[in-house]
Order: C-alpha cells, then sequence, then structure tokens
C-alpha cells in the first residue's frame, strides 16, 4: 500500500466498516428515491463517526454527495478530518443522458478530480469508476493514475469493476492500492476472483446485502469476515436506524469470525 493512513487502518482493523454515500446526493435505491435532505446527510455522517466508521465512499456520479460530504468535513476540526479516510470516483457523470457511456478520456478524469478535490478539501483516495479491461491495458491511464499518486495529490489510488474479469486482470496492475467490487453471500464469484495469498490490493467491498436482497437472511457481514483477512465493507444507507443495525450485526460477525 503506498497510503499510509489507509495501509495503517487496514492492518488495525482488518476488515472494517465503511459507509457508501450515494444516497446523500441522488436518489437511491430506486430512481425515484427522495434524496436524503442535508441536515439528515450532516447527523449520518456524524453518527457514523460515532459508531467508530472512518472509511467514505463517494464518487463524482453521486450528484450533490461530494458537496455535501465536503461541506460537512470542512467544518470538522483538522485533527478529527485526519483521522477519515474519504475516496471518491472519476470517470461517469451524473444524471447521465439517453446511450452515454463512461468517459475515461484523461482530460474529463482531470476535470472530475479538479471538481472533486475543490468540493472535498483532499482526496485521500481517488478511483476509476466503472473500470474495465481495456481501461486496465491503457498505459496513458495507468500513467495518469500512477503520476497523480506519485506528485502526493492524492494519498492512494483504486478501481472500481463490476465484473470478474475487470477484477482479475486490476489484480495484475500493480499501479493501484484498491480495488472495489461487489462482494456477498448471493455471489462468491467476486471473492473467489479475489483470493487471498499475496494480494497488495486493499478490497473495497460494496452491495454487502446484494442491494437489499439478502435482508433479514441471517447476518450477511459473517460472508466477509470469513472470507476476507482484511477489507473495508461499505454499507450503504441514508438512515440512523438501519446504519445502527449494520455497524452491529457488523461487529456481531467480526467477533464470531475465526481465521
Amino acid at each position: 500500500m503506498h497510503d499510509e493512513t489507509i495501509e495503517r487502518r487496514s492492518e488495525v482493523r482488518e476488515v472494517e466498516l465503511g459507509l457508501g454515500l450515494i444516497g446523500i446526493g441522488r436518489p437511491w435505491p430506486t430512481p425515484d428515491s427522495a434524496v436524503c435532505p442535508v441536515e439528515q446527510a450532516r447527523v449520518l455522517l456524524e453518527r457514523a463517526i460515532e459508531l467508530g466508521i472512518r472509511f467514505f465512499d463517494t464518487a463524482a456520479a453521486y450528484g450533490r454527495s461530494e458537496a455535501v460530504l465536503g461541506e460537512y468535513l470542512a467544518d470538522l476540526p483538522s485533527g478529527r478530518r485526519d483521522d477519515l479516510v474519504i475516496a471518491t470516483k472519476c470517470g461517469e457523470t451524473w444524471p447521465a443522458p439517453e446511450g452515454y457511456r463512461p468517459d475515461h478520456s484523461l482530460g474529463a478524469l482531470e476535470t472530475s478530480f479538479e471538481r472533486s478535490r475543490r468540493l472535498l478539501g483532499r482526496v485521500d483516495l481517488l478511483q476509476l469508476h466503472k473500470c474495465t479491461v481495456e481501461d486496465l491495458r491503457d498505459a496513458r491511464l495507468l500513467a495518469w493514475f500512477d503520476g497523480l499518486r506519485a506528485s502526493g495529490e492524492v494519498g492512494a489510488v483504486g478501481v472500481s469493476v463490476s465484473s470478474e474479469e475487470a477484477l482479475r486482470t486490476a489484480l495484475d496492475v500493480d499501479v493501484f492500492d484498491t480495488v472495489q467490487f461487489p462482494a456477498n453471500s448471493a455471489n462468491a464469484g467476486f471473492a473467489a476472483a479475489y483470493g487471498e495469498a499475496g494480494r497488495s490490493h486493499l478490497p473495497l467491498l460494496n452491495r454487502p446485502m446484494a442491494s437489499g436482497a439478502l435482508a433479514g437472511a441471517g447476518n450477511p457481514f459473517a460472508f466477509h469476515t470469513a472470507a476476507f483477512r482484511r477489507a473495508v465493507v461499505l454499507t450503504g444507507t441514508t438512515r440512523i436506524g438501519h446504519l445502527e443495525a449494520n455497524a452491529a450485526a457488523f461487529a456481531a460477525a467480526k467477533a464470531a469470525a475465526v481465521h
């Protein structure tokens, strides 16, 4: 790992809980859902920190999420902000016009990153959103991410993938520090593709409840604490009670895990 904060936290926490922030920025989980009010979002973020969550994942494609998070972070004492890891993504926009495909050209990525940095104040981890196998074979794109991290403008770089083929390809690219992918007991293929031996990329696990399909079916976090030795499991919610229930379930799963 190249980012000492992420590396240090992953070693201490082993498998830890993070919070995905799509719901504070755009309609979610369905297109007709109401966007989380700003004041509710601020209470959610505060409660997450109180529960020990230190990893927050947003994206340029999450509507006003970066702006809401950035305004909250700006009000924190510097020491408190420094204890957090703020991850965002570039390469996709929202709302997307019909037929739009993610724009991974260097010009688009640079513009997206500058906007994210302006809104968030500092980017600890920058990820390529919806990264494909073709992206991972693009020497200019890889050099841009490598140079961005080397410059110190970001603490670490990573990719977010949605296919097992892209995940396997990403794990063979040493430019990136993290790789984000869906992982849950309803679809164990991604976890199998990641494996354990010799993996230097920190896994960020989204859709831990299979977009709600696993709700009420035992403790979904038991899968993550059993399948991974270190990871950040990204729960996504805008409701305080749901966040608290997820944190309690995660703590119980972690306490019961045996590696």
